[in-house]
């Protein structure tokens, strides 16, 4: 350990047992007292900027401007007060966070004070600490005020000792007590949930590893489940090395590759969740339909040659020429000639070409608002200055246009935020306070 590093624990060497968890007890408090803080002024930010006519309301989808309508999810929970649109994007820039994770944090107030009174209370007096209250009201977030009240007395008096088990439990147990007919509702509109997702790791994390989630009927992923066990059990037969875990999911590919596609016809009539019509289905033509998948590689082609070589995943992360050799052999790839990421061409029309697209799209692969992470790939193309229709010619260029997505775009649209790109590539927000905020990677 270094000398600098050393000083930084200054006096902890020299506590024994007792001393310590004293010291320990007392960062407990310190923390706690700062949590505490840190919800008193996200519930003042919401009471110092309420939703008016003129203002519209902030929500958990886009703004909500003057004049839209009042469909959807504001900030805090039922019986909450409304907060003014784009309330929430100063007030994560000055924490240092994404706008939704200062949304949440804004939520969390709303929820606590108006929905959750013997919960904030416990938070108020220390004897809960801020997580767990913050945990509930998340919990909590979409049910109804009467459900909601219903948790903060069963919860509030046992919730310095209650784990995020008996919190869950609590919520579904308001459910069914206070809604029993939400409850049956869930019960039959359970295929709602279902879903199949593919999970990527952080960029920092990638190495050729991905997650996929599946939710369902329990007897399909069951007979799933097992389907993959038997063919883990075949792989090992047949000679493979690797361990139980690795050959399941191996078998995934395995069954991909022997089953491209489906002829449906062969199950009509047999199950409830097909049609019994045969008509109802598209025709086989012959040929099997195969899925794309779509990853996109940058990679010197010169470099496939070199096992030991490193390219790059999109929004993935790095991985070797051999891991991308391996997925290439096995599927059809689109070559993308290099582009040239010095143009500044321009163009008259509003809408970039795709060419243009793809040099912002490369150059800031995330939307440019302060720590906002969401793909540009998922982003609109904003001009930083804004295009006129009557307006000069060459409006729209590279170096005027920069990912936004739609949310931090309609707080540039509404004239709360402003920004300008660096010839740098760094970009500079001014929030409406007049704060300003530099982006840089």
């Amino acid at each position: 350990m270094t000398a600098a590093a050393s000083n930084e624990y200054d006096g902890v060497e020299d506590l024994g047992p007792d001393a310590l968890l004293a010291e320990l007890t007392a960062n407990d408090r310190v923390r706690r007292e700062a949590d505490l803080r840190q919800l008193q002024l996200a519930y003042q930010w919401c009471v110092l900027h309420p939703a008016t006519e003129d203002t519209g309301t902030a929500w958990w989808g886009h703004p909500r401007l003057p004049g839209d309508l009042d469909t959807d999810e504001s900030l805090g929970g039922e019986g909450t007060p409304k907060v003014a649109a784009f309330t929430p994007e100063p007030f994560a820039a000055a924490l240092g966070v994404s706008t939704q994770t200062g949304m949440a944090l804004l939520a969390d107030a709303l929820d606590l004070v108006h929905r959750l009174p013997r919960i904030w209370g416990r938070v108020q007096d220390l004897s809960v600490p801020a997580w767990k209250a913050q945990r509930v009201a998340r919990s909590t977030h979409g049910l109804a005020r009467e459900a909601a009240a219903h948790v903060d007395r069963e919860i509030a008096p046992v919730l310095h000792t209650a784990g995020v088990a008996r919190i869950e439990r609590a919520v579904a147990h308001a459910i069914a007590t206070v809604h029993p007919e939400e409850h049956a509702h869930r019960e039959e509109t359970g295929k709602e949930t279902w879903d199949v997702q593919l999970l990527h790791p952080r960029p920092g994390e990638f190495a050729g590893t991905s997650e996929l989630f599946a939710r369902g009927d329990t007897l399909d992923l069951t007979k799933l489940f097992d389907l993959l066990c038997a063919t883990a059990a075949d792989l090992a037969a047949a000679g493979d090395p690797d361990p139980l875990g690795a050959r399941k999911a191996k078998a995934l590919g395995i069954i991909a590759d022997h089953q491209p596609s489906l002829d449906l016809h062969r199950f009509v009539g047999t199950s409830p969740g097909f049609e019994t019509a045969a008509e109802r289905l598209p025709q086989p033509a012959g040929s099997t339909t195969t899925t794309k998948t779509r990853l996109y590689f940058h990679l010197d082609l010169a470099d496939l040659d070199d096992p030991t070589r490193v390219g790059r995943v999109e929004r993935l992360g790095p991985a070797t020429m051999a891991k991308i050799r391996d997925w290439l052999a096995t599927t059809n790839a689109t070559i993308q000639p290099v582009l040239r990421m010095d143009r500044h061409d321009t163009v008259d029309a509003h809408d970039p070409p795709a060419w243009m697209r793809d040099l912002v799209t490369l150059r800031d692969p995330h939307c440019v608002f302060p720590w906002c992470q969401r793909t540009s790939r998922a982003c609109d193309l904003d001009h930083i200055d804004p295009y006129q229709d009557d307006g000069p010619p060459g409006q729209t260029s590279p170096d005027n246009l920069a990912p936004l997505c739609r949310r931090h775009h309609r707080a540039k649209t509404s004239g709360r935020w402003r920004y300008q790109r660096h010839p740098d590539g760094t970009y500079q927000w001014t929030a409406p306070g007049g704060t300003t905020y530099f982006v840089t990677d």
